[in-house]
């Protein structure tokens, strides 16, 4: 058969360039079934539900397990279902020389093929039919327009041959050749010299990063085992999962002629490599330890700078365009307090594949097709634009089919302000129905964005269901949290809009421009009939502060922290009927009168800036009267108990943050005295906690007298 020696002649070429390479059977399910089966070898892997007899086959929603692999031949069959996210992650694990094989229906009906994928998009009341088609149909035409694609279509003729094989004649460097082992190429061998180098100079942090296929959690693995050949006891690795580091868990324990794989890491005899999540890094005490952290981006900035300052020997390392999101703001977010706190810090990027030949033509069609490599515009100048140049509107998602500028912008923003923007956003992005999207631009120019999902009301049928915890139905998040975990029966039958994404090009922020977002969606929302607005992110005092500027207040508090972010999860609403005012209100007086309660149990460790200024949104304290002012008097000059006092201290406390500005508070958090005070009178934190400082009961008793006189005076002042 012609199909056979094409096929055969491509399989060559890929093993001669060390490239992977694409092939596409597009016809019936059965035939394409049938072609790629004689494809079949005993290294073959199968993604779908239909593979045939002796041969590996593994869920396509199951293709992460698959990441660290090394495979030569894997078939996607996308008649069962076509998973963005997979589809990258698969295509990762091929080795050169291997072939990745697509089976899909006929290309100029794949757009209206009713995708088992489309049902994780679609929440009540829409349907399958209700998804749009929108990446799908980009997906066609840049597999059309691929030149190193070979597309065999059932019953049409074989495509040309001669671009798909005339641009890579000429045999690929060995790339591999310029390394000493362990390291595999020249980049990751500097790499891991600078990281100990960097180590061994105490406070000289490194960062990392590299696209995926470039050996840069193997190379952690090979510096912490070198590191621990001299002398290094206790050597730590983070990341937001353990399965991110097992490459260099591996290597380690292989490297190390006592190391031997555990729960915990890596034990040799002269010590270990531990794994501990993010959280679990601040109980330990930082100095003279180690800590490796991989996949940086997806751990937030403020939980990387509490890392930092712990750790005085630090290495952060995190994956550029990756397939389950992206690193690309990670340097940009992070450099500038990198700057700040340890200003000796170097970086190094890796660019040489290890699995692949640099111009590997799949790693860059797998690129286009999920826009891994999606940039936002690097021009715009905050001198060159005026805030009145700015014009937000709601976007018809079907100018982005083949506006490919607009949608580089977007996702470029996207995946530069979030890590977690992996391809599947991309195509909730184009596809999903109940989503709304706002742009901010200038001349043409994406310069932020806001992503809506819209929510309600919920059916009746469901609404007990889901308040006892019996159902929890797909989407809905803002008006089932409500429900079910606030006991609000009255948000359900409500409509709200839950903002996803809020981004801002990094040059153009802390102009406004968020909060001008925000209130054009709002003044869109109300013309829409929608009742609320709501969001829910990582609670940090900054991200609080602005939300609360755009008119959101806070109805729930998460009662644990995130083990990645080390942060609570906040809900905030903004209402905008009056049924939806009613809900806000009555929320936000349940939370107000639960909160004093919980500050004691679960928000104990809440840091106090965030405690501050929620009180001041949530408390209305009763002022102090003459006895309470004797209290403090006695207290603060003269001797009297803590505990004798400690119901005007908290009176004073709270009308303090009440009373006061909010650069008389922001200044206040500065001073540790108040700082305790707080600690201790509102969230109960143990004597014994608080003087971990070193002064003792007694000087811990003076300084909260002293804070109390400092608050006192300011009130006083302030009346």
């Amino acid at each position: 058969m012609m199909e056979s020696a094409l096929i055969n002649r491509l399989k060559e070429q890929a093993v001669q360039q060390r490239h992977r390479r694409l092939l596409v059977f597009s016809g019936s399910p059965e035939w394409a079934r049938q072609m790629a089966s004689a494809q079949v070898t005993s290294e073959s892997v199968w993604l779908g539900r239909h593979p045939p007899d002796n041969v590996q086959v593994l869920p396509a929603r199951d293709a992460h397990r698959l990441l660290g692999q090394t495979l030569s031949s894997v078939i996607y069959d996308a008649w069962d279902g076509f998973n963005p996210n997979s589809f990258g992650q698969i295509s990762g694990t091929l080795n050169g020389g291997g072939l990745l094989i697509l089976l899909c229906p006929p290309l100029s009906d794949w757009p209206e093929f009713d995708d088992p994928e489309h049902q994780a998009l679609v929440v009540e009341p829409y349907t399958t039919q209700s998804v749009g088609r929108r990446f799908i149909s980009r997906v066609c035409r840049l597999l059309e327009d691929d030149p190193y694609t070979l597309i065999i279509q059932e019953g049409q003729p074989l495509p040309d041959s001669e671009t798909l094989f005339s641009d890579l004649s000429t045999p690929p460097v060995d790339e591999l050749a310029l390394a000493a082992p362990p390291c595999a190429t020249a980049d990751q061998q500097q790499a891991v010299e600078l990281i100990i180098r960097q180590l061994q100079r105490g406070r000289r942090p490194t960062v990392l990063t590299a696209d995926r296929g470039r050996g840069k959690t193997t190379a952690l693995g090979i510096a912490a085992a070198q590191l621990a050949g001299f002398d290094y006891q206790d050597i730590l690795l983070t990341a937001p999962e353990r399965s991110a580091v097992t490459a260099a868990l591996n290597i380690a324990a292989e490297l190390l002629p006592s190391g031997r794989l555990t729960d915990e890491g890596v034990i040799h005899d002269e010590g270990s490599i531990r794994f501990m999540l993010p959280e679990q890094l601040l109980e330990q005490p930082g100095e003279g330890q180690i800590l490796l952290v991989d996949e940086a981006a997806a751990i937030p900035v403020p939980m990387l700078v509490r890392l930092l300052k712990r750790f005085p020997r630090i290495v952060f390392a995190s994956t550029v365009h990756g397939y389950e999101g992206t690193g690309q703001g990670f340097t940009i977010r992070f450099a500038q307090r990198l700057n700040e706190l340890a200003p000796q810090w170097k970086s190094c990027h890796l660019t040489t594949p290890i699995r692949w030949a640099s111009d590997d033509p799949l790693e860059q069609l797998v690129f286009n097709l999920l826009l891994l490599n999606a940039e936002p515009l690097r021009t715009l100048e905050p001198s060159s634009h005026d805030i009145r140049d700015f014009s937000v509107t709601e976007l018809d998602r079907d100018q982005l089919d083949e506006d490919y500028t607009t949608l580089q912008q977007l996702f470029g923003l996207l995946v530069l302000a979030h890590y977690r923007t992996t391809p599947g956003d991309l195509r909730i992005l184009l596809d999903s129905p109940n989503l709304h999207i706002w742009l901010l631009q200038s001349a043409g120019e994406v310069a932020g964005a806001v992503l809506v999902a819209e929510e309600g009301p919920l059916p009746d049928d469901l609404v007990e269901a889901i308040w006892s915890g019996e159902r929890r139905p797909r989407g809905h998040l803002l008006p089932q949290t409500l429900v079910h975990q606030e006991g609000y029966r009255m948000a359900a039958g409500l409509t709200c809009g839950r903002v996803m994404r809020l981004v801002v090009h990094p040059s153009l922020q802390r102009r406004g421009l968020g909060r001008q977002l925000l209130q054009t969606v709002a003044e869109a929302a109300q013309h829409k009939g929608w009742d609320y607005l709501g969001t829910s992110f990582a609670l940090t005092d900054d991200l609080y502060s602005f939300w609360r500027a755009c008119g959101y207040e806070m109805v729930r508090l998460g009662n644990q922290r995130d083990a990645v972010s080390g942060c609570f999860a906040a809900l905030l609403l903004r209402p905008l009927s009056e049924a939806g005012q009613a809900c806000v209100t009555v929320a936000e007086g349940r939370f107000a009168r639960q909160f004093g309660l919980r500050l004691t149990d679960d928000w104990k460790t809440l840091e106090t800036p965030l405690l501050a200024s929620i009180l001041a949104q949530v408390d209305n304290p009763d002022r102090l009267d003459n006895d309470d002012l004797s209290d403090l008097s006695g207290f603060i000059r003269h001797n009297r108990s803590y505990e004798s006092s400690v119901y005007a201290l908290n009176k004073l406390l709270r009308q303090a943050l009440h009373l006061l500005s909010a650069e008389q508070i922001m200044h206040l958090m500065q001073d540790e005295g108040v700082v305790l005070l707080m600690q201790r009178v509102l969230q109960q934190q143990a004597w014994e906690t608080l003087e971990q400082g070193g002064q003792g009961r007694r000087g811990l008793v003076r300084e909260l007298r002293r804070a109390a006189g400092l608050l006192l005076d300011l009130l006083q002042a302030d009346q």
